[in-house]
């Protein structure tokens, strides 16, 4: 909400990533299917259960899920997808490097060819036979999702940096939005670390693994040090790209 209303009161979105919030909203949407998969699914708590009966008996409860988790990332989809239509909204004010990379572009049409193509497979003998085609199990779509979804996480804040480091300058990006992620992040990894008494089949299946926020703290830590020092002082020089 702090981009938000930076980007409201200049009327601008100049050095803003649009990779950024592209990548963080797909992210997020992964995370809020997979979480939804987890928690309510009959067939991957059946799968679940076959495969580990003394951790998730069948007639035991439902897989452990974190549905505050799912909650913070529902909220955050809608701020990143209020951010997004701004930047839509204000794109006569963007540079000649600020667009959606076709990098993102890839990994994203890639990432849904390979869902699409695991969840045919998972459904191909359904509801006959649990395994699908080439042996896959619906149960290995969704943790197959859960990895991409964190590792696409984990990368989300790069071509902010990149955006940076071509305009010379971190114009665009609202400072409180960056301490208000890093206080977000130190706080996800002291709860990734005090969860480690937790016996590991007790751990929420859509808890954000402990790389996903050492890797915000460190694009976090240089994008502070692109503002703070590298480019203290520095004006924007890039001129407006096309609407």
């Amino acid at each position: 909400l702090y981009q938000k209303r930076y980007n409201r009161l200049h009327r601008s979105i100049y050095g803003l990533s649009y990779d950024l919030y592209v990548l963080s909203i797909f992210s997020y949407t992964i995370s809020i299917y997979c979480t939804m998969n987890y928690r309510f699914s009959s067939l991957v708590r059946t799968q679940l259960s076959k495969r580990f009966p003394i951790f998730y008996p069948i007639e035991g409860a439902q897989a452990p899920t974190s549905m505050m988790m799912a909650l913070v990332h529902t909220v955050n989809l809608i701020c990143c997808c209020m951010v997004l239509r701004q930047m839509f909204k204000y794109r006569f004010t963007k540079h000649v490097h600020q667009s959606i990379s076709t990098l993102c572009v890839s990994v994203i049409t890639a990432t849904v060819v390979f869902s699409v193509f695991t969840f045919a497979c998972a459904s191909y003998n359904l509801p006959l036979h649990d395994m699908g085609k080439f042996g896959v199990f619906y149960l290995e779509h969704v943790n197959y999702l859960w990895v991409i979804g964190n590792v696409i996480s984990c990368f989300r804040l790069v071509p902010q940096i990149m955006i940076n480091w071509m305009g010379m300058c971190t114009q665009g990006l609202s400072s409180k939005y960056v301490v208000l992620t890093m206080v977000a992040s130190l706080v996800t990894i002291i709860g990734n670390i005090a969860s480690t008494e937790v016996p590991f089949y007790r751990i929420p299946f859509n808890y954000v693994p402990l790389f996903v926020p050492i890797s915000h703290l460190v694009s976090l830590l240089i994008i502070l040090y692109q503002a703070q020092y590298l480019y203290i002082g520095k004006n924007p020089y890039l001129r407006r790209g096309k609407a």
